[in-house]
């Protein structure tokens, strides 16, 4: 069973704009941080909360056939994976 991290939401739009400032496209990572508020903006406008809590996820740890762990650190969201792993296979045992 092997975990795959990745970053969501706003924590992934922050890492992609710094590289694209490492890169030199200044522009570009403005432009991708001013789409990311507007959405927070409008999802926010409209009421979907969820929708802007679940931007703020930071990272996503997901292996098949479990529910999503989630942290705004890598190792946070491997221990939210795992904790609900653990209480899958308590329920089920």
């Amino acid at each position: 069973m092997t975990a795959v991290v990745y970053p969501v939401g706003v924590r992934g739009v922050l890492l992609r704009a710094g590289r694209l400032v490492r890169h030199g496209e200044i522009r570009r990572a403005a432009l991708v941080i001013r789409q990311e508020a507007r959405m927070e903006w409008a999802w926010a406008k409209r009421g979907n909360w969820r929708a802007v809590r679940n931007s703020w996820n930071g990272y996503l740890a997901e292996v098949e056939g479990h529910s999503a762990g989630r942290g705004w650190t890598k190792r946070v969201a491997l221990r939210s994976l795992a904790r609900k792993i653990r209480a899958d296979w308590q329920v089920t045992s």
